[in-house]
């Protein structure tokens, strides 16, 4: 009797635990389903569904491959901390560098420091401007290939800047206009 009255006990405890699980998987399904927001992601897939707008992905790489993951974090600035930035970069930083940085604060979320404006141009019926670490004391001429550039422009609220080391402004340029919606 003692024996039946443990396995009748045990029973109805898996049975509860059996009803409360089956009870939370929806839940639980659906918090997989919602992005992390923040995080390393592999795909920029991924990525987009993390940081809740649509992103952009460069398609001309000029020889270069993605180093590491694309990044989603907060946007650092007073004020937009619910807002995402997302970076990718591309190369290495001893050598060619090509970066991708985008947010959804319409502002940068960063400041790249003292540059020099060195002109604009059009990405996506955009304009940009382009900023370079050069040209001013202590920092290498503006006509050298290693320096540091900056391309930066807006779209639909979403903010964007390009961003080399070691390349060609043309290079910058025609790797921010080879960008496309990820899908």
């Amino acid at each position: 009797m003692l024996i039946r009255r443990i396995f009748a006990a045990g029973l109805v405890a898996a049975v509860g635990l059996g009803s409360a699980s089956a009870a939370l998987a929806p839940a639980a399904m659906a918090a997989a389903r919602t992005p992390s927001a923040t995080g390393s992601f592999r795909t920029w897939r991924a990525a987009q569904d993390a940081a809740g707008f649509q992103l952009i992905r460069p398609t001309r790489l000029h020889g270069l491959t993605r180093a590491g993951h694309i990044h989603v974090t907060r946007c650092d600035v007073t004020g937009e901390l619910k807002k995402r930035e997302v970076f990718a970069a591309y190369g290495s930083a001893r050598h060619r560098e090509l970066n991708l940085e985008q947010n959804n604060s319409g502002e940068p979320c960063g400041n790249f420091g003292e540059a020099k404006d060195l002109g604009t141009f059009r990405v996506h019926s955009r304009r940009a401007t382009l900023f370079g670490a050069c040209g001013m004391t202590g920092e290498p001429s503006c006509g050298k290939r290693d320096i540091f550039l900056f391309l930066t422009w807006k779209k639909h609220g979403i903010a964007y800047q390009a961003q080399s080391h070691d390349e060609r402004r043309h290079t910058l340029v025609s790797f921010a206009r080879s960008t496309r919606n990820v899908g």
